[in-house]
């Protein structure tokens, strides 16, 4: 071919462009010189039409270095990319020829890492000639890879290259623009997949022996580029593995699969070939598609990988080391695929399918890899193991049960938590530090793994007690046994450490014995109980006087009293094991206690990390009493007066042995055994009695309730910091606000009536009936309760009234920022997770300074009001909602001064009181309470949403908040946004789908409701099938028929909900397409006229706007496209208009919005149900309106022209891609692989 401008011309322009490459690859280049540069090499590749012959020169050009050639390839990539439509057949012939000699030529040694640039750019111009021509117009391609084949490795490499990088955007990625073209090229490779894979097992063979004699020879350099070929050719087979039938996998018996197990033996090629393999054995697909991967459990390819799993690094350096663990981490990807295998095929066809011949290779293997000094290896094994214990054929299986005592063997010393190393220096043995230094570049990021490790080794041990309970236990009690023993000849440590070995044993061996006796109550083979009491009686018998060795004895403690609650059950006449129950509960209790006034005599320096350890240790004795009271409160009834009696007298006591908080702690345990005396003037009695310490504290409340300045001034806001903060003379003040709350929430945490409706008769508690026939109960808290309200209503509007500009101003210099959130909330919103520290840990930093502890208190207030209101609903029940005025009181408090409440404190108000609140009210108080209640806050919320969007909003347009933006007071206001809105989304899901206290489940936890809201939340719902099905079926609950009749609520709650589908963020839009989906169909289907032509058309326009904002998310798409689809159905016949919307869709073809306005209106509605053909011309007349994500925003699009349509194949003989004349069997092939 003539080139146009000429030979010399060509030469010319590339010698200027390759002066421009190295000027911009010069790191002493001015920052406007290189600017310019590339500006040039960019116009030079927009505007020439020599692109491709200059990227010719430059990339065959001997004389240029490596990045110039680079830029040559791109040149002519880009030629094809961009100008391959637009340019003539003779040049089109001219690039491809000379791109075929390239490759022909080779770029160089298939050795040489260094040209791996050069090699994947040459690839990738064939691949984008491949594109566009193959199979139609380019018949012989096939063939010419197949001739670059035998002209030596490097040009082998890179036709494995062109493989993968073609099977990647055409089956992998699917990044092809033409569907069609995608699928021309798919069903070639289809076609002659056969040959495709005979290809590539051959040349595994050749080139694996080729390696092989180089070695054994000492001619490296020839064994490194056949090793390299080897390496490709398993990168290219593992990117086909994944999609392709079967059946090629499986060709000439397994023969593939067998070779990839011999190559696990070969440390050149292991980590490549497991995972290769990996993506076989996590193929998906019916029962007859997986049984082939069966194959893998026969003998000689578990010998295989059983081998593989043992072989040792070369030596102990850094890279050996690193080498070694990704191939182990690859190899139990390959494990764990084989597990979900027979997992899934385990009992199929009939029960024709059970345990494979020689499965004890494999639990070898697992329990081989389950010891390695590597965590993560470990773990990996460990999880493999989870998953066949949890299988209930597997995990009874007679070969499975021997190994369940071996696993838990090696488990349970990984408990003990190894110490981060104190060195970074690699140690000279395969010990766990050293993998430790080689995976984790800080301890709390080695904290964070280990969290989430520890968890899956202590399921272990949870799922084997429910298969071999009696192993278990015995494995515990040898090990506390052994620890009891040692714990009588030690002598105390006078630093409490929670790294001192004795501690880290202990606290290890409780987390077993608790996760094994967590499940003892779930099996019917029980370990005998007078064992157990033993072990108790045998804890109760040590003596310490370390307080942290006594907390990790009272945890030890706690986890074996379930013993005494099996024995309780037994109680017989002459039944000596019931009777040593009964003894030892008394001891029980006393060691507690002892625990709870705990004092180290040699200790007087209250800030030392003993001294903390004791606080500690109060702590957990006062909220095991909590735990106890909870879990066995049928056990402690007997002896509640002892308890009773045993706290009045610590109360009592002159020295004030315990605090405010342990008092508060206590009582609640007592609440929560009362709650079983089923009678109810004794339980409101001991209530009273309870509160009779707090009680006078609140009339003083009263003045200082009254105004933001004197709450400021009497917990001390408008003075200086004191420091210490002892002496602070308002430390006082804020520590009976405190205690007072605290106790107030306790009781409405903990107090309840019982769930048996007889006793609850029986017992007083019974004070009518719903229209329902249920029964009424009243709380015995009520009246204890609700003569405070007062108070705590004029606390919490006082609480609002802070953040006015006034009560800010009464502040002292020192208490500015005394209402920012605390670093923990920040961190918690910004997804930042620390794994949780040991409650134990002395160590653990506490907030020193005076303004830390005055931040800490007011958050505690927040927290403690909203919690009790949140708490209130369910708990005081029908007493709360039928107060006169409540709805008035609760707007003129908890709901008063938001505009100028911040977000971080707005959301408690929404998701810890306002959705419980719903979530409990009787449907007979809907009208009085709820409807004023939502009359008051959608206003506010939905214009405080709309204007906190549009702020953030226009943050993203001004570029000052972007992805890399970190841990700004930006980042902290978007995010917080994004919480607020879903987090209202979910109370109006919750008020117009799901409200009224007969959707709430029976029994409710009224802790849980106020303390665990998100358990309702709507979040991650993405658009399954039941998503969908859900998104149909839901209908509008008699709250939201309430709501959306209301003038004062109706467009409010459609304002922010038809805004939502379009703010930035895809949750948001989600919750809110969930939502208003059953809002409409009430809304066009209402008796009464709710629906006119501009909330129609507003309506309609939304869900547009959504599909512009979300559109590229396929979940949202899915949703919106169904919602848009319903509304049509639904408003079009009222309202023809919407036609016309339609038709306002840039570039809309008017014949598809014809064809849809009589598919809809000829087809009657099917209830809820959406037609598929409907959604796919809605989807098509809406494709242009879908935004782009931010990756193609900016992108240059490619157009790729369809081809004529491919011929039917016709039938062939099998012919070779690649003629290899070698042909060696595996046994002679692989006789000398390396073992």
């Amino acid at each position: 071919m003539t080139q146009r401008g000429g030979v010399g011309n060509v030469a010319a322009l590339g010698e200027e462009l390759a002066q421009a490459v190295d000027l911009i690859m010069r790191p002493e280049t001015a920052q406007q010189s290189r600017m310019e540069a590339y500006m040039a090499c960019e116009r030079f590749k927009e505007e020439s039409p020599l692109c491709a012959q200059v990227g010719l020169y430059l990339a065959s050009g001997q004389q240029f270095g490596q990045n110039v050639k680079h830029f040559g390839l791109q040149l002519m990539e880009y030629t094809i990319k961009f100008k391959w439509n637009s340019i003539s057949h003779e040049e089109k012939l001219f690039i491809k020829e000379n791109a075929m000699k390239l490759l022909h030529f080779g770029v160089g040694p298939a050795e040489d890492a260094t040209l791996a640039h050069l090699k994947d750019a040459l690839s990738r111009i064939i691949v984008e000639m491949i594109k566009r021509e193959w199979p139609q117009q380019w018949t012989t391609l096939l063939a010419e890879l197949s001739d670059a084949c035998t002209k030596g490795e490097p040009q082998t490499e890179l036709v494995l290259l062109v493989f993968l990088r073609l099977v990647e955007d055409v089956a992998l990625l699917q990044t092809i623009e033409s569907n069609q073209r995608r699928k021309d090229m798919y069903q070639a490779l289809t076609n002659n997949m056969n040959d495709i894979f005979d290809f590539f097992r051959r040349l595994i063979e050749l080139h694996v022996t080729g390696f092989r004699d180089a070695t054994a020879h000492g001619n490296y350099q020839k064994a490194s580029a056949h090793g390299r070929v080897v390496e490709v050719v398993l990168l290219t087979l593992t990117g086909f593995v994944e999609w392709v039938s079967m059946q090629h996998i499986t060709l000439n018996n397994c023969k593939l699969l067998q070779i990839l197990c011999i190559l696990l033996n070969d440390k050149a090629f292991q980590t490549n070939a497991a995972e290769c393999l990996s993506q076989i054995t996590q193929r998906k697909g019916q029962v007859k598609e997986r049984r082939p991967l069966l194959m893998l459990f026969s003998e000689e390819p578990m010998r295989y990988i059983y081998t593989a799993s043992q072989m040792l690094p070369d030596a102990i350096t850094s890279a050996a080391l690193e080498q070694n663990h990704n191939f182990l981490k690859k190899l139990l990807n390959m494990l764990s695929g084989l597990a979900q295998q027979i997992v899934l095929l385990w009992g199929k066809e009939d029960g024709s399918i059970q345990r494979p011949q020689h499965f004890e290779i494999f639990l070898e293997c697992l329990l081989y890899l389950a010891r390695h000094p590597s965590m993560t290896v470990a773990h990996g094994s460990t999880l493999i193991w989870n998953v066949l214990l949890k299988h209930d054929g597997i995990s009874k299986d007679p070969v499975v049960v021997p190994y369940i005592p071996k696993m838990i063997d090696v488990v349970a010393p990984r408990i003990i938590k190894p110490l981060y190393p104190s060195t970074r220096t690699l140690p000279a043995t395969l010990s766990t530090a050293a993998y430790i230094c080689l995976e984790y570049d800080s301890e709390e990021e080695f904290a964070v793994f280990y969290h989430r490790c520890r968890t899956d080794f202590l399921e272990v041990f949870r799922q084997s007690t429910l298969i071999q309970p009696i192993i278990t236990f015995n494995y515990c009690e040898q090990w506390l046994n052994a620890r009891l023993a040692k714990a009588h000849t030690e002598r105390d440590n006078p630093n409490c450490s929670v790294k001192d070995p004795v501690y880290m044993e202990w606290e290890a061996l409780v987390c077993v014995i608790d996760g094994v006796l967590s499940r003892i109550l779930l099996v019917s083979e029980r370990p005998a109980v007078q064992s157990g009491l033993r072990l108790l009686e045998e804890c109760l018998k040590v003596e310490t006087t370390n307080p942290l060795i006594l907390s990790i004895l009272l945890s030890c403690i706690s986890a074996l009293f379930v013993f005494l609650s099996m024995s309780s059950c037994q109680i017989t006449l002459n039944n000596c094991v019931a009777m040593s129950g009964v003894a030892l509960l008394p001891r029980v209790l006393e060691r507690i206690f002892q625990a709870l006034v705990f004092r180290d005599a040699n200790e007087v320096d209250t800030g030392t990390t003993r001294a903390q350890a004791v606080k500690n240790l109060h702590r957990h004795a006062a909220s095991l009493m909590v735990k106890l009271g909870h879990k066995y409160p049928l056990l402690l009834l007997p002896v509640f007066d002892q308890i009773d009696t045993h706290v009045k007298a610590l109360l009592d006591d002159p020295r004030n042995v315990l605090s405010k908080m342990e008092r508060t702690t206590l009582q609640e345990a007592l609440l929560l055994i009362s709650n079983h005396f089923c009678d109810y003037e004794r339980q409101t009695a001991f209530v009273a009695n309870i509160m009779r310490d707090t009680l006078p504290h609140w009339p003083t409340f009263a003045e200082v309730f009254k105004t933001p300045y004197n709450f400021i001034q009497f917990v001390g806001l408008n003075k200086p910091a004191v420091t210490p903060i002892q002496a602070d003379p308002n430390s006082v003040n804020r520590g009976h606000l405190l205690d007072a709350l605290n106790v107030v929430l306790g009781i409405i945490k903990r107090c309840t009536w019982p769930d048996d409706p007889d006793r609850a008769s029986r017992g007083g508690f019974v004070v009518g009936f719903t229209e329902h026939g249920n029964p009424i109960c009243r709380n015995p808290a009520t009246p204890h309760v609700i003569p405070l309200l007062p108070h705590i209503l004029a606390l919490m509007r006082v609480l609002n009234e802070l953040y006015r500009p006034q009560a800010l101003s009464f502040l002292s210099e020192d208490f500015r920022n005394v209402y920012t959130m605390m670093d923990h909330e920040k961190k918690t919103l910004l997804g930042v997770f620390t794994p949780p520290a040991d409650p134990l840990d002395p160590s653990v930093k506490k907030l020193s300074t005076t303004v830390e502890r005055i931040q800490q208190f007011m958050s505690l207030l927040y927290d403690s009001c909203y919690h009790m209101m949140g708490s209130a609903g369910p708990s005081l029940g029908r007493d709360l909602y039928q107060l006169q005025g409540i709805a008035d009181a609760l707007i003129n408090s908890i709901f008063a001064s938001l505009e100028d409440v911040p977000d971080y404190r707005l959301r408690p108000v929404v998701r810890v009181f306002f959705k419980p609140f719903i979530y409990s009210c009787p449907p007979a108080f809907y009208d009085t309470v709820l409807v004023p209640i939502f009359a008051h806050l959608a206003p506010f919320m939905c214009h405080h949403l709309i204007q906190r969007w549009t702020y953030i909003s226009s943050l993203y347009e001004s570029g000052q908040l972007n992805e890399e933006t970190n841990d700004t007071q930006e980042v902290l206001e978007d995010m917080l946004n994004r919480s607020l809105t879903r987090e209202y989304l979910d109370v109006l899901k919750v008020a117009l789908v799901g409200a009224g206290a007969d959707n709430v489940p029976a029994v409710i936890n009224v802790a849980d409701v106020a303390m665990e809201p998100e358990e309702h939340s709507m979040d991650g719902a993405a658009h399954t099938r039941a998503a969908q099905s859900a998104l149909l079926s839901d209908i509008i609950s008699d709250l939201g028929v309430k709501l959306l009749r209301n003038d004062a609520t109706s467009n409010y709650i459609l304002m922010t909900l038809m805004a939502a589908l379009s703010w930035q963020d895809s949750a948001c839009s989600m919750k809110a397409v969930n939502v208003v989906a059953p809002v409409m169909r009430f809304l066009a289907s209402s008796d009464i006229q709710l629906m006119d032509q501009n909330k129609a058309t507003t309506a309609f326009h939304a869900v547009l706007q959504g599909l512009q904002v979300h559109g590229m998310h396929e979940a949202n798409q899915a949703g919106l496209i169904t919602l848009g689809v319903q509304f049509y159905e639904l408003l079009r016949p009222k309202f023809p208009i919407l036609s016309d919307v339609l038709r306002n869709i840039p570039n809309v073809n008017a014949a598809d919005v014809q064809k849809f306005d009589e598919k809809v209106s000829g087809a009657p509605l099917k209830g809820n149900k959406v037609d598929k053909t409907k959604k796919d011309l809605f989807k098509k007349m809406t494709a242009r309106l879908v935004g782009r994500s931010v990756n193609e925003m900016f992108s240059r699009q490619i157009e790729i022209l369809n081809l004529p349509p491919m011929q039917a194949p016709a039938r062939k003989p099998n012919i070779d891609i690649v003629d290899i004349t070698q042909n060696a069997g595996l046994t002679q092939l692989f006789s000398g692989a390396e073992k």
